[in-house]
């Protein structure tokens, strides 16, 4: 009876138990890859926000370096853009960023300007009339661009095959897949836009500029690890200390309460022997 109630009960019991886990286990993971997957799309995603700000920074630059070229205008957008190449984000540059998109709007609606940067033989672009300091100050600002590019373009690019799983699961329905497609064509339009500047720079810097950025990206990924672990242990050896100094400390008024009730019962018992 008991072998009964073990196998048609008990046993039952635990499996659909287990199976329910498993399967409310999976629809969690399914949600964070989905809050994932749409994480590194949305603008205010980190990565992208500072890429964004940056590009605009870059446009606006690029811009300052055209009217000194062509048109003879010196002008100064204090972007600060060079400050610290290897920064991501600024807080400072936040109080700038009304400034900067009316600018963009000023650069938009120059005609001129628009038609010197049609899509053509980068060979003819104006940006081949700049002098040697200024083209070496738009690689690198190209160049940083670019490096900040990177791990949004390869998060996207890495998680477009999951899209596929989620429409599948009814996670997301046929408007929230085409706007991934077209979320996904625009990294695509700019990863081939940064190839094609980097030709308009120089003659085949297109060819080796993704793979200059990956190798500094890549550079400055491992050092960044290396300073969080150096500060990390720096932490723990700091939290060592003073937890060695507070059991010191703690151990030294043991000592001297110890200290002071031996002397207490040594002059009590002078005391003792005197009032004998």
């Amino acid at each position: 009876m008991l072998l009964l109630y073990l196998v048609f009960v008990i046993i039952p019991f635990i499996a659909f138990s287990y199976y329910i886990y498993k399967s409310v286990l999976a629809l969690i993971n399914e949600k964070q890859k989905r809050n994932e997957f749409f994480s590194c799309l949305k603008s205010e995603n980190k990565q992208h926000a500072a890429f964004e700000n940056f590009a605009n920074k870059y446009e606006v630059e690029k811009y300052a370096l055209y009217l000194k070229a062509i048109r003879n205008i010196k002008v100064d957008y204090k972007t600060n853009i060079l400050d610290d190449i290897n920064k991501e984000t600024n807080e400072d540059d936040k109080e700038n960023d009304q400034q900067i998109d009316s600018i963009l709007d000023d650069i938009y609606n120059d005609r001129e300007y628009a038609e010197q940067n049609v899509i053509g033989n980068p060979q003819s672009s104006w940006m081949r009339k700049l002098p040697n300091a200024d083209i070496i100050k738009l690689k690198v600002m190209l160049l940083k661009k670019t490096i900040l590019f990177l791990p949004i373009c390869n998060k996207v690019f890495h998680d477009k095959n999951k899209k596929s799983k989620l429409y599948n699961n009814y996670y997301i329905d046929d408007n929230m897949s085409r706007d991934l497609d077209i979320q996904c064509d625009h990294f695509l339009e700019e990863f081939n836009f940064i190839i094609y500047e980097a030709n308009c720079i120089a003659d085949k810097w297109g060819e080796t500029i993704i793979s200059d950025a990956y190798r500094i990206f890549h550079h400055n990924k491992i050092k960044m690890n290396e300073e969080k672990k150096k500060k990390e242990e720096q932490q723990s050896l700091l939290k060592k200390q003073k937890q060695k100094e507070k059991k010191l400390k703690e151990e030294t008024e043991k000592a001297n309460l110890l200290a002071d009730q031996i002397i207490d019962e040594e002059n009590a018992k002078k005391k003792k022997k005197k009032s004998k």
